[in-house]
């Protein structure tokens, strides 16, 4: 029998041959599905010291039925997808992945503001079909001067910035987490939301998905802002009211929106936001390089390796947990 259990719900490697030998010659197995049911997750899980997980669905039955598990470690930024607090009831730890992809997901960023500010899509459109008629063309500004509005300044919102300010863009952020010196460090001005909106003419969501952002982008914020505004999503697209922003759009109220994430992914074929000429989309790629990937891989291997050795992840995101197992 081996000493440690590791289970992979579900990931987006060719393979984790790698890292079974690497486990092996810890006299630790690893197994490995790609679950997307309950029943299967709890199958491959219940005897597992701990758990590497990356879409799959970690429900408080899922959670309970864990007989083991010590960790449970997220290829990836986002956890919403793991129910933390039944994790923490459980003694269970909980950590994601980051810092691995701050630099694509930045780069992202500016790549969709920019072909928002500089009608790439519908230019390449005019292109193709051989018109070349700039009066098809939207009105377009000269990006320098403009105003980007960050929602939220972590790791990634910081990046953002300084890419912003090398193309002449002011920024302003919005963050409640985050003191007027801090960001002015990143190159930011702190203000708060509605000012933001009402300035911005590129506003970008860098907050995390957690019931108080959960459709926090609706009909009452699109309507604080510019007409001639821009919104960019690459954080989680159950941050944003869809539909709210379709009819936004659809109505004037703002000028169109870059988005890598959506409420459903993938999306139903036909649905409204893929009709929009206006809106870029793109199928959640803005973490990856495969750089990104393998960063990823292994931060996440080794939060788990450190568990097994007895230490603490180090991205512990439910320190309650551990608490709770103290004597």
């Amino acid at each position: 029998m081996p000493r440690h259990i590791v289970a992979v719900t579900d990931h987006l490697f060719p393979s984790m041959d790698d890292e079974a030998r690497m486990f092996a010659e810890m006299d630790t197995e690893l197994v490995v599905g790609q679950c997307k049911e309950e029943e299967d997750v709890i199958a491959l899980c219940r005897n597992a010291d701990a758990i590497l997980n990356t879409y799959a669905r970690m429900t408080p039955r899922i959670i309970q039925s864990l007989e083991r598990c010590k960790v449970i470690v997220r290829f990836g930024i986002g956890y919403d997808n793991v129910d933390v607090d039944a994790a923490t009831r459980c003694g269970i730890m909980v950590a994601n992945t980051t810092e691995y992809c701050v630099d694509e997901v930045a780069d992202q960023t500016m790549a969709m503001l920019l072909a928002c500010a500089r009608g790439l899509f519908p230019a390449g459109r005019i292109a193709r079909d051989g018109t070349w008629d700039l009066s098809r063309m939207p009105v377009l500004r000269r990006l320098r001067g403009q105003t980007l509005g960050l929602m939220g300044i972590g790791e990634i919102g910081k990046a953002v910035a300084v890419r912003a300010h090398g193309f002449g863009l002011k920024v302003l952020a919005s963050d409640p987490y985050v003191d007027e010196a801090a960001a002015r460090e990143s190159g930011a001005e702190l203000v708060d939301l509605d000012t933001l909106l009402g300035a911005s003419d590129y506003v970008s969501v860098h907050v995390p998905l957690m019931p108080a952002t959960e459709g926090m982008m609706n009909a009452g914020v699109f309507a604080k802002m510019k007409p001639t505004a821009f919104l960019i999503n690459v954080a989680r697209g159950r941050i944003v009211n869809q539909a709210d922003l379709v009819r936004a759009i659809q109505q004037g109220d703002i000028a169109g929106a870059g988005l890598d994430v959506l409420e459903q992914e993938p999306c139903e074929p036909g649905s409204d936001i893929t009709t929009l000429d206006n809106v870029i989309l793109t199928p959640h790629s803005a973490w990856y390089s495969e750089e990104a990937r393998a960063d990823m891989r292994r931060r996440a291997v080794g939060q788990v390796v450190s568990v097994l050795n007895g230490e603490l992840p180090y991205s512990l995101i439910n320190r309650e947990a551990v608490e709770s197992n103290r004597p």
